[in-house]
């Protein structure tokens, strides 16, 4: 009888101290993916960085062609033009830095963040980078790759990274110089058509916008970001 006591009183001993250990154990993994968290948040402004100074770039390429043509009146001197022209062939996808997120919201451990106002925070921010990832692939996809670039190809001389010394050198051992300039005063030719310059112009100010905009939503983002890094910064300071 007395083993059995023994037993029962072990038992419950081992069940108290097992519900006085789970809150604490509650509170390390929420560290652990706070923690994780504010990592994913450092790595996404790094390439919040990145795609800001490439949506500048595309977005100062384009008013200088329209500066140039204003000057001009036309597209002439395609040499000074070119470089300009083939970078905005180009375009970035926006890539959200989440893993950690979606492990939470895999496992359910979201709920275990006890600061309602940081977890809606989290939850908000991540639809957001949602959100903003399909409307650069939209973007990307419908304006760059289907409205601009077509005409780009069409109408104007392509040499990929026409300003990387490398794959220029490639350039220059396959194509000759006269061939090249023939090839440019071919597209010379077919911008001194009103239409067709009327029709590139149109597709330059379409992606001059597609820049301008892309680079605003990630100033905007990248704000949120320090915004919620510091919050999830105090959260972890508060806990310890």
């Amino acid at each position: 009888m007395g083993e059995i006591v023994l037993v029962v009183i072990g038992n419950l001993i081992a069940q108290s101290l097992k519900r006085w250990d789970q809150p604490r154990n509650e509170r390390m993994q929420v560290a652990l993916s706070l923690t994780n968290l504010r990592s994913d948040l450092e790595q996404q402004l790094a390439l919040l960085e990145q795609l800001i100074k490439s949506e500048s770039d595309f977005f100062n390429n384009v008013v200088s062609i329209i500066n140039h043509y204003a000057r001009n009146k036309s597209f002439s001197n395609m040499d000074s033009l070119l470089p300009k022209l083939n970078s905005l062939a180009s375009r970035r996808t926006f890539n959200p830095i989440n893993t950690t997120y979606r492990e939470l919201i895999s496992t359910g451990k979201i709920g275990l963040i006890q600061n309602d106002s940081l977890k809606r925070g989290v939850m908000r921010y991540y639809n957001n980078l949602e959100r903003i990832n399909l409307v650069v692939s939209n973007n990307n996809a419908r304006l760059v790759d289907g409205l601009f670039n077509p005409v780009l190809f069409e109408q104007t001389l392509y040499l990929a990274d026409i300003n990387d010394p490398e794959v220029g050198k490639i350039n220059r051992e396959i194509f000759d110089a006269e061939s090249v300039k023939a090839l440019g005063a071919a597209s010379e030719k077919i911008l001194s058509d009103p239409q067709k310059a009327l029709h590139l112009f149109n597709v330059l100010e379409e992606r001059f916008h597609v820049a301008l905009g892309h680079k605003e939503l990630y100033i905007k983002v990248q704000s949120e970001t320090h915004l919620l890094r510091q919050a999830i910064k105090s959260e972890l300071e508060k806990n310890l």
